[in-house]
């Protein structure tokens, strides 16, 4: 067996660091997006939860929707700065001013005040997605070394952990400090803040960042029809995102109820800004650790030890009666080691799904897998946002009031019994991933001597 280095050169330090902070960048948006807007619409702007969460579905579904389509486009550009990161640096100043526009409070109520905030949540999807796909893609493009990708996977959720610290432990003073009172301006200059910073940061990725020159193979923009064709028999690319949306829609549920909880069953809401940043600090020891077991056990059996660590936490949290702050945030760091160890095998999967499909089908095409796979991504998120939203109403969840002992006990079961059917499942599914350890690495090598060697007299590789 050759060498990988032979056809998947390491990247520098300097690149990786460089290319990996636009996550920092982008997760000050998504972080913020994932862990407070859902809040702020109910608690700030008085939606109900229904309609929030079916607010918070319809945008996420949207977002997914249209990643393939911005993955083709991706796909299909030809610049002298490359196909994708043209868009880092083109796409930085919409979404910074579409993210504030986000927690934005119109003069309306009733349906007018709805409809503004669905539009403007709509808008900074869309240019979210503009930026955030192009960026994704190039995991796939930079290099083709499994390991190098565990590696930016690694770096990429580090700088995510780092961005939802900056958010868990900023946006609440923030809010207090420019609302005056006034949580709704306070969340919108608060959102100012974190915008400025991230456009700051996507020049310094776009310059750092470089894409390898075209082959002949790729010079051409590929057809509509080859994208279809490359999913066809990519059986590992399925798997995958089977297994995602399985976790993400369900254990959703788990993460958008942290600041409820705290608020209404512990009453203490200033202790979830202790539990949001702690969790988000742990994960600069929870991922290098997820790397170093992903290194020994393989990608495939870490997302199983991931599902079981997390339905084993959960069994303990629902024959415990949790009242005091410090035991919460224990679990919920608990839980915290499961979730990065989904996402982090879950970012490091994706980008060799597509040397898999390549091997099938002979045709590669990395920012549309990325796209499709971040439309279920999102999707499964948005899924989950309603399922959350709509469960809140049906146990009797009122905003700013006392909730009731069966709204509480409900709020306690939406936090078990979902996230639990989704770890279940994903385990399930991910029984279908034929990417086992070294498997990858052969692939890589096929392609090499396939591209290496005329068409008329290559050979056809047998199927896994």
């Amino acid at each position: 067996m050759t060498e990988l280095s032979a056809t998947a050169p390491r990247l520098s330090f300097a690149r990786k660091v460089g290319f990996t902070a636009g996550d920092f960048a982008c997760n000050l948006y998504w972080q913020s997006v994932s862990l407070f807007l859902l809040f702020y619409y109910t608690d700030a702007l008085g939606l109900s939860a229904g309609t929030a969460g079916l607010i918070y579905m319809l945008a996420s579904i949207w977002d997914g929707a249209i990643d393939p389509f911005m993955g083709a486009i991706a796909d299909r550009t030809r610049s002298e700065w490359g196909r994708y990161r043209p868009y880092i640096l083109l796409g930085a100043v919409p979404v910074g001013l579409s993210f504030s526009f986000l927690y934005y409070e119109p003069a309306l109520d009733g349906l007018g005040l709805v409809a503004v905030v669905m539009a403007a949540h709509f808008l900074f999807r869309t240019c979210y997605t503009a930026l955030s796909i192009p960026y994704t893609s190039l995991n796939a493009r930079l290099t083709s070394s499994s390991g190098e990708r565990s590696t930016l996977a690694g770096m990429r959720i580090i700088f995510a952990t780092l961005a939802g610290l900056v958010v868990a432990l900023t946006t609440q003073p923030m809010v207090a400090r420019f609302g005056g009172g006034d949580q709704a301006r306070g969340f919108f200059y608060a959102a100012c803040v974190l915008a400025l910073i991230a456009t700051a940061i996507f020049p310094i990725v776009f310059a750092v960042t470089r894409e390898p020159p075209e082959t002949e193979e790729t010079v051409a923009p590929p057809r509509m029809a080859d994208y279809w064709r490359s999913l066809r028999g990519n059986r590992a690319f399925w798997a995958v995102m089977g297994g995602i949306v399985c976790a993400v829609a369900c254990t959703t549920a788990l993460g958008k109820s942290v600041l409820y909880y705290f608020k209404y069953y512990l009453h203490d809401e200033a202790a979830s800004r202790t539990a949001l940043a702690l969790c988000a600090a742990l994960g600069l020891l929870i991922v290098p650790a997820w790397l170093l077991v992903t290194k020994f056990i393989g990608k495939r059996m870490a997302w199983f030890v991931a599902a079981g660590w997390g339905l084993a936490g959960l069994g303990a949290f629902a024959v415990t009666d949790i009242r005091s702050p410090a035991l919460m945030i224990a679990f919920l760091a608990y839980m915290q080691v499961a979730s990065l160890g989904l996402a982090l095998t879950f970012w490091s999967m994706l980008p060799d799904t597509v040397e898999y499909g390549e091997w099938r089908t002979g045709f590669r095409a990395e920012s549309f897998i990325f796209g499709l796979g971040q439309f279920f991504l999102k999707a499964a998120l948005g899924l989950g946002a309603g399922l959350f939203g709509w469960s809140l109403d049906l146990v009797g969840y009122h905003p700013n009031v006392e909730q009731t002992a069966a709204t509480l006990h409900g709020m306690k079961t939406i936090m078990v019994v979902f996230p639990a059917l989704g770890l279940l499942a994903c385990a399930v599914v991910m029984l279908f991933y034929p990417l086992g350890r070294g498997v990858h690495e052969d692939i890589v090598e096929q392609l090499a001597r396939r591209r290496s060697t005329p068409p008329e007299n290559a050979a056809i590789e047998a199927a896994i």
